[in-house]
């Protein structure tokens, strides 16, 4: 939305979800250290080779995802989250995910399935079919 001029009010620059290696951080966070490879929300500057965040917005990742993997997470599971926690849908309950296929509806549905709800889902076009289960 920001990048199509479509979000309401001042959305600030784009590319604020990054990741990177740790090269200086606040005492205060003790669960970070030097080196570490992490993921996060950048206050400013996340395309630029060096960025500055909130220690309470980044999180730990492990050789598994690559950095490039890892920058698409903290938007689009902190957007499900927010909305999930805010529905407060629990074990038994339906889940209707408009959208599904996209990155937010798939992240939803996966968030949904740990909640222990029914997912349901549409998407725009049929070969999309293919990414929900």
């Amino acid at each position: 939305l920001n990048v199509l001029g479509a979000y309401p009010g001042d959305p600030g620059p784009p590319g604020s979800d990054c990741a990177a290696h740790v090269v200086a951080f606040s005492s205060k966070f003790t669960h970070l250290k030097i080196g570490d490879a992490v993921l996060g929300e950048a206050a400013s500057g996340s395309l630029a080779s060096i960025a500055r965040s909130d220690g309470r917005l980044t999180a730990a990742i492990d050789k598994s995802l690559s950095f490039e993997q890892a920058s698409t997470l903290p938007t689009t599971w902190s957007t499900v989250h927010m909305s999930l926690l805010g529905a407060r849908p629990k074990g038994g309950n339906q889940v209707l995910l408009h959208a599904g296929a996209g990155g937010v509806g798939l992240a939803a549905g996966e968030y949904s399935h740990w909640l222990g709800t029914r997912v349901m889902s549409n998407v725009g076009r049929p070969y999309k079919h293919f990414y929900l289960h």
